[in-house]
């Protein structure tokens, strides 16, 4: 029973010490892991902010520079063969347009006086309305044009409320390979018609966990929401701890970090601390047990079961050597009188009776520190640490009196006792004292 009682309360103490543990450990986590998050989300947000002005200045430009011609004429191809090797077209060239060719040769102008942005994953590239052209900054990249319809970015099918900021972003998509980017675009005007546009394609794998995010779009009042959320389901939207980033004036990014997924994904952690604190403090309960154990089989050795006194073997603790060594000591040997007459006539239970009467007096009259020590059956030694043999003296008058006064049994009966004192002298073995102090009884009980 107090097995199983031992066992619980290690369940339980177990049980409450990792839970606190636990939870500790999970608000530092899970505030590194939320600033961590935090970061990839401002980089990715800073990008695309960074991405929208590029794109907003860069089409007003190339329009300037269209804004002065009165229509747009056919027929310009000799203008193609002083155009840049680094552009390169995607389609064919036979229907290219003056507007085309002046916007091409502005973005390539443009394109060269412009600090370099962008990483070598992204590429920026005007799309042309009325022709096949398409002009690239960057030499071998990779553009997929016809991503554009369906995909929320193609400025000839924008609402004129998503076009009032000049930009638009497409939905996160694949291209042949597989990477995810998104395409930021911002159209060019000729006209109040609409001509082309100038786009930026960011790749999603240069930011740091894109790759476990995955995204959900919701439409609000006719704003587009993606919620970028960092986990493999839509459970892991839940009970998260949300980041918004208004992209444009109809899209905002909201990155959702999980709390719970996170505690769901530890709560292994948790059962290894519970299973760790268990079995530590059953080693701490272990050793307390061998220690009460090692405790009373110290005590059984050296103390007598019936009296609750010290039995001959504390003569030989080297704490009892040290102290008589240091501070002397006088010894008293005490024996019981007329106790056999007791044990004939009452039984061994009575004699039993008057020996603890004995050791009671004892305790009553000697100090805590003395040692006060059952030698056998009705012989008694007390050793008195830094006492003198005339004050030993006293203190066995005082004996014989307490005990003779009181009495036991329910036959009221008394007892006396016989005492010899003797002092330790210098040098002297306890042996040798012991012997002395019981010549001394000899002579008191003949008395």
């Amino acid at each position: 029973m107090k097995t199983r009682k031992n066992i619980k309360e290690i369940v339980l103490t177990s049980f409450m010490v990792s839970l606190i543990l636990y939870v500790i450990s999970m608000v530092f986590y899970v505030d590194s892991h939320i600033n961590e998050r935090e970061l990839e989300f401002e980089k990715f947000s800073k990008t695309m902010a960074q991405y929208n002005q590029v794109l907003f200045f860069s089409s007003k430009i190339l329009e300037s520079e269209v804004s002065k011609y009165d229509a747009i004429e056919e027929g310009n191809k000799e203008l193609l063969e002083y155009q840049d090797s680094g552009f390169y077209y995607y389609n064919d060239i036979s229907e290219l347009t003056n507007i085309d060719i002046a916007i091409e040769n502005e973005f390539h102008q443009l394109i060269k006086e412009m600090p370099t942005i962008l990483p070598d994953q992204d590429v920026m590239y005007y799309r042309s309305y009325t022709s096949s052209l398409t002009a690239v900054d960057k030499k071998d990249a990779n553009i997929e044009i016809e991503q554009c319809l369906g995909r929320r970015n193609c400025s000839l099918e924008a609402s004129q409320r998503r076009l009032s900021d000049r930009i638009l972003i497409s939905d996160p998509y694949k291209n042949e390979t597989g990477e995810v980017f998104i395409t930021v675009s911002s159209p060019i005007y000729f006209q109040n018609i609409i001509v082309g546009d100038v786009n930026i394609d960011m790749f999603m794998s240069r930011f740091d966990g894109a790759s476990d995010v995955h995204v959900e779009k919701k439409v609000i009042n006719g704003v587009t929401f993606y919620e970028l959320i960092y986990g493999k389901s839509s459970m892991d939207g839940k009970f998260s701890y949300n980041i918004d980033f208004v992209a444009d004036n109809s899209t905002v990014y909201v990155y959702k970090v999980p709390v719970l997924s996170i505690v769901y994904s530890t709560i292994v952690f948790f059962f290894v601390i519970w299973i760790a604190c268990g079995f530590i403090l059953f080693r701490f309960k272990e050793l307390d047990l061998n220690k009460i154990k090692l405790s009373e089989a110290e005590s059984n050795i050296v103390q007598d079961q019936m009296t609750g006194l010290l039995n001959r073997n504390a003569l030989e603790s080297d704490d009892f050597k040290s102290v008589i060594k240091e501070k002397g000591a006088s010894i008293l040997a005490i024996d019981g009188n007329k106790l056999k007459t007791i044990n004939d006539t009452y039984g061994h239970h009575v004699g039993d009776e008057a020996i603890k009467q004995i050791a009671e007096a004892m305790k009553e009259v000697f100090r805590d520190t003395d040692y006060l020590i059952r030698s056998g059956g009705d012989e008694f030694l007390v050793l008195l640490p830094g006492c003198k043999k005339d004050n030993a003296t006293r203190l066995a008058e005082r004996l014989k009196e307490c005990v003779s006064q009181s009495t036991f049994s329910n036959y009221s009966l008394s007892i006396g006792v016989s005492v010899g004192v003797a002092e330790v002298m210098e040098n002297e073995t306890i042996e040798s004292a012991v012997r002395r102090a019981d010549e001394k009884l000899y002579k008191d009980k003949q008395a």
